[in-house]
């Protein structure tokens, strides 16, 4: 069995934790143990090769001149999902970057790609890097977004990050689809019910709908952990934490 893995760089919103100045009881939790965690991305890592799932700030850093870098797959435009780009173009390699189709872009990276090459996604159409299968799906959110479905030679996940929903159509190709895994929006507490991103408990019962195997939720803020801690919830799906690596 190949060795594959994906490893979160990071799992929070934009603000990240702890959030400069805040004394809530999630900063201060983060602060004192001399955690950080930065937005929400990821990479999948096998043999000598990386892809990345979004790129935030410091997504540059994990690059080791020893691995290949494969292809760059961006949920959205949206800055914390997108500002890494801005530095990773200037790699001395190419490679692609699989995106929604999305006028406005972010910054100048449509015009200056430099070392990318910016491929707009069809949704539910499939893209294959190496041996392995990304399938961009439409998510709910303020700008255009998509999720991705991968498959790979030994599982197969879904990761939805930025979204406030899903459509119908999306939901029935996730439903029919036997997924070890899914990675799930939950952004907000449950004194948000609508909005740009779903609270725990509508990620908790978006899991369930969706039927995976196993749930997570990512892109969680200062608010919805300190929710948390200070209301003691138990939660059925775990927030994953920085540096988190789930072998697919």
């Amino acid at each position: 069995m190949l060795n594959i893995t994906l490893k979160f760089i990071g799992t929070s919103d934009t603000a990240g934790l702890p959030v400069y100045g805040c004394d809530c009881a999630a900063c201060s939790m983060y602060r004192k143990s001399g955690r950080r965690n930065g937005p929400s991305c990821a990479y999948i890592e096998f043999e000598d090769n990386v892809i990345f799932i979004d790129s935030g700030s410091d997504t540059f850093l994990q690059i080791r001149e020893e691995k290949q870098f494969l292809a760059q797959f961006l949920t959205h435009f949206h800055a914390d999902h997108a500002y890494g780009l801005l530095r990773l173009r200037h790699m001395a390699v190419n490679a692609p970057c699989y995106h929604p189709k999305d006028d406005k872009g972010f910054a100048d990276l449509l015009i200056r790609g430099h070392g990318f090459e910016f491929i707009e996604n069809t949704p539910f159409e499939s893209v294959r890097v190496a041996n392995l299968e990304f399938t961009p799906i439409p998510l709910l959110h303020t700008r255009p977004t998509h999720g991705y479905l991968i498959k790979t030679p030994n599982k197969t996940i879904a990761y939805l990050t930025d979204c406030s929903g899903i459509g119908e159509q999306s939901l029935d190709f996730l439903r029919k689809t036997d997924l070890d895994a899914v990675f799930v929006d939950a952004s907000y507490d449950v004194e948000y019910s609508e909005g740009k991103h779903l609270n725990f408990n509508q990620a908790n019962k978006l899991i369930e709908l969706i039927d995976a195997h196993e749930g997570f939720l990512i892109h969680q803020s200062h608010y919805s952990l300190s929710y948390i801690l200070n209301h003691k919830i138990s939660l059925k799906y775990p927030y994953i934490s920085e540096n988190f690596i789930y072998d697919i």
